[in-house]
């Protein structure tokens, strides 16, 4: 019942090219189809762990494998907008945030101390996030440090920080002002962007407004909030329409593909369509996973006790009259066991850090299959009990496309994890 099963995984072509991927950042060249799992059979785990810009005219693909964050950015005092330093491997290396229009958002202070100090936060409470979290000094306040602090106060202003208050938040958690888009490829027909964390691609479909109007776009929440589909608008002015060619939940951070035109974009969606795509997540899961490696075929299906109709559940066939879940599959390779090291309610639980490649595209189907197995990912407030800690620790890692050689071959995009991956386990 638990559809649990554990392959031989490093056995597999595409497996183990995602795999370095992992461990040592770099591209592949080649993509094979997995063969199916085997059938040996692992049960769940019993216990769940307490705790404008100018585009690039000329049509040709290139691969950038980034390596690591950017480069240190300079700041202009008081408009706060930054220049990035050259992005190895992108196209136009100097469209970057200083020419983006940074909308609705005043900067009160000329560096990330003062920005902390007007948020509330003590001076000890400064020097602490400073020196325990030394890249804020290096991010860019106007786009990644206000609008986190902005949202950090969306958050307190509807009581969703649990009565603490937003200088205490930064204080227990410095990384939560994480937020940073990097682009990752551009060319012609495609811009792959690094998405950060609880940021939108834009306004699903059939969304309205409190008098019943279709919303085309999406609405901003705070000073600063901004989709991917700005960001990308804001970029490239020449764009008719910014169309992705897969999703990313909100919550997730990682690699996402926008196409420029009807053509690129009904061209990648394709591979999707066919499971052609290969995809590998990096997650932070509460436990020790008994095995190294398994895999996950439990049918999922829409969870009926949710009144939102967002989340998903595990469908046992046959348990339900009328009820029939989608085949879905998922492997999962542990990386790293360790414990917990953000300050709050977890602070020193087991917790692991796992690669993850889907091989079926379902709803949540990461969340589902992991929680499923006892492992749920930190901060998933609707798949686990965490809801202290500040962002869903699911990362999108690494992307392979094959395309046809006259479309350019295979390309591979990556984005490495977050600072605060590694900053969550010891």
């Amino acid at each position: 019942r638990g559809g649990m099963t554990t392959p031989s995984l490093m056995r597999i072509a595409g497996f183990r090219r995602l795999s370095r991927v992992v461990s040592h950042a770099a591209a592949s060249s080649s993509s094979s189809s997995p063969p199916p799992p085997s059938s040996r059979r692992v049960a769940p785990p019993s216990h769940l762990a307490p705790r404008a810009t100018q585009r690039h005219h000329h049509h040709r693909h290139h691969l950038a494998a980034a390596a690591g964050p950017p480069g240190h950015r300079r700041r202009r005092h008081g408009g706060a907008r930054a220049t990035a330093d050259a992005d190895p491997g992108v196209a136009n290396p100097g469209l970057d945030a200083a020419n983006l229009r940074i909308r609705g958002v005043s900067v009160e202070g000329d560096d990330v101390r003062a920005v902390l100090a007007n948020a509330g936060l003590s001076p000890t409470q400064v020097d602490a996030v400073t020196t325990s979290h030394p890249d804020l000094e290096t991010y860019d306040l106007a786009r990644e440090v206000v609008p986190r602090v902005n949202y950090l106060r969306f958050l307190h202003d509807n009581d969703r920080l649990g009565g603490e208050s937003v200088a205490d938040a930064i204080a227990r958690q410095p990384h939560s002002l994480e937020r940073r888009f990097h682009l990752v490829h551009e060319c012609e027909d495609y811009a792959v962007v690094n998405k950060p964390w609880c940021v939108r691609l834009d306004t699903p479909r059939g969304w309205k407004d409190a008098a019943g109007n279709p919303l085309n776009r999406f609405t901003p929440k705070y000073p600063g909030d901004l989709s991917v589909e700005d960001w990308l608008e804001e970029r490239y002015p020449g764009w008719d329409t910014v169309r992705f060619v897969h999703q990313l939940d909100n919550a997730t951070s990682g690699v996402l593909v926008a196409a420029s035109n009807k053509r690129a974009a009904g061209r990648a969606a394709k591979l999707f369509r066919e499971r052609a795509a290969r995809k590998a997540y990096i997650a932070l899961v509460f436990g020790h996973p008994r095995e190294d490696e398994w895999t996950c075929d439990a049918k999922l299906g829409r969870d009926p006790s949710d009144p939102k109709g967002f989340k998903e559940r595990v469908v046992v066939d046959g348990e339900e009259e009328g009820v029939e879940g989608k085949a879905s599959e998922t492997r999962f390779k542990v990386l790293q066991r360790g414990t917990f090291a953000l300050r709050g309610k977890h602070e020193g639980a087991d917790v692991s850090k796992v690669l993850v490649t889907p091989i079926t595209g379902r709803r949540h189907q990461i969340r589902v299959h992991l929680a499923h197995g006892g492992y749920p990912i930190v901060g998933d407030a609707a798949y686990s009990e965490d809801k202290d800690t500040f962002r869903t620790f699911l990362h999108a890692h690494a992307l392979t496309l094959p395309f046809d050689a006259k479309d350019g071959g295979t390309k591979t995009f990556t984005a490495p994890e977050p600072p605060s991956f590694a900053a969550a386990i010891l």
